[in-house]
């Protein structure tokens, strides 16, 4: 094995581009002199501006991700059921339970999750049987798939891989190739909702977590890793917002994105389709309640980079005046697989500039209130039912386990209702220090800090 750094990155989706290859983990890794390679099934052209950002050579192979054998992933499905039952009692939390949906449509997948169900419930009796299962999952990968991955390894020979989130199941033989060879493989945690979801798809030997919450977190829920193999090392895509340079003068950011500098900026950030079915309705409430006051106020609509669907155009075209959508600067995929979406370089500049110019930000529980919070930006919580429906309510979104962590404290300003949008976004304008006093205290329970060591302790690890 080569002495010098080679860090093998093992990239499943775009998101992974945006929060570590655009931040500064690289740049620690470039000064170590350590070289790069990237895997993934993303196209090669799409690591350009890492490329150039940094001004790197990068070694790139493609990725083609392996079907999971059916019992394996039957397992899997199985095993991912129990730790929900497992969580929700552990945590007293029935929406952890949530996260677990049928799929429509394919019979033969829907027949394989109501069997996981079965065998799930079962499993989750006895923590022994889960992880006996697991186990047997894992062991079902076939041994061709894993001997093409440990002679991939061997011809790179990378001292360390690094998966940037730990979702995909069908990269378990890389880990398991990796395991066999001695090659340290380190996986992040995606995002900090994600512990509580049971889906820690692939095994590593370090475990990166943004916060001592998620620490404790999988002390709770794999109580079989070792507390050596999580490391608390904050996550890198809060960085940007430390970069001056990024700022630019609000005349010219209105200018390059047709809005009006002398108003009032008051931004609306979007959701995902299944996470929020109903923003369209909501982003049609704030028109109705913002329009009286249209001549000191705009609203800046920022759509999920997952979402770029035709639901909001009804809106958008009544409140033309009021509310002017700037989309996300983002290869989109085709087909509609957003895990092809690929954040632009300039997107990041873009969001920078909105959590600087915007006075506040409304969502329905977005990380976005992190983001405004790091220029000291109160968040504003969309906190009612725009529809009466039996498929969906605000009431559950908001008892996520992910949301304990701002307990005790006055974390977001709440929106109850949309005859209430007005007063609390004039509210959040003119009064910002009154309305959500303890953003930052929130930001610091989900973050580590300092923040801007982030990336270094990141980089370290790796190396």
């Amino acid at each position: 094995m080569s002495l010098k750094p080679h860090i093998l990155f093992v990239v499943p989706d775009g998101v992974g581009i945006k929060n570590y290859l655009y931040s500064d983990v690289l740049k620690h890794l470039i000064r170590a002199n350590a070289k790069i390679s990237i895997w993934s099934p993303l196209p090669e052209s799409v690591f350009d501006e890492v490329k150039t950002l940094h001004n790197i050579a990068i070694g790139y192979q493609s990725l083609v991700l392996k079907k999971e054998p059916l019992l394996t992933r039957f397992y899997r499905e199985a095993t991912t059921y129990a730790r929900l039952l497992r969580n929700t009692a552990l945590k007293n939390n029935p929406t952890i339970l949530s996260n677990w949906n049928l799929p429509k449509g394919n019979f033969k997948l829907k027949l394989l999750y109501k069997a996981a169900m079965q065998m799930g419930t079962y499993l989750s009796k006895d923590y022994k049987r889960i992880l006996h299962y697991e186990t047997k999952s894992r062991d079902g990968w076939s041994a061709k798939v894993i001997s093409e991955y440990i002679k991939d390894l061997e011809t790179l020979q990378p001292t360390s891989i690094f998966i940037t989130h730990q979702r995909v199941a069908s990269l378990m033989p890389i880990c398991i190739a990796a395991q066999r060879l001695g090659i340290t493989v380190h996986t992040v945690i995606f995002s900090w909702d994600n512990v509580p979801k049971a889906r820690l798809c692939v095994m590593a030997d370090q475990y990166l977590v943004w916060s001592a919450w998620m620490k404790n977190e999988m002390h709770d829920y794999y109580p079989e890793i070792e507390a050596s193999k999580i490391k608390l090392v904050g996550t890198p895509q809060f960085d940007f917002y430390l970069d001056k340079t990024k700022i630019l003068e609000r005349n010219k950011f209105a200018e390059q994105y047709g809005l009006d500098p002398k108003k009032h900026w008051v931004c609306f950030s979007g959701d995902d389709i299944r996470t929020s079915p109903y923003d369209a309705d909501f982003l049609m409430d704030v028109g109705v309640a913002l329009s009286e006051y249209q001549d000191d106020i705009q609203v800046i609509f920022r759509r999920c980079p997952a979402d770029f669907s035709a639901r909001y155009d009804a809106v958008l075209q009544r409140y033309n005046s009021l509310i002017k959508s700037v989309d996300p600067l983002w290869h989109v995929a085709k087909g509609g697989n957003w895990t092809g979406n690929v954040s632009k370089y300039e997107d990041v500049a873009m969001q920078v500039n909105l959590a600087y110019h915007c006075k506040t930000v409304i969502n329905l529980g977005s990380t976005m209130a992190h983001d405004f919070s790091m220029y000291n930006k109160p968040c504003l919580y969309l906190n009612y039912n725009p529809c009466t429906t039996s498929d969906w309510n605000v009431e559950t979104i908001y008892n996520y386990q992910h949301f304990r962590t701002m307990t005790g404290l006055d974390a977001v300003g709440w929106i109850p209702s949309k005859d209430h949008i007005a007063a609390v976004v004039l509210k959040a304008i003119g009064q910002p220090e009154t309305i959500a006093v303890d953003r930052k205290a929130w930001r610091d329970v989900v973050v580590r800090q300092p923040i801007e060591d982030n990336s270094i302790l990141i980089a370290n690890t790796l190396l």
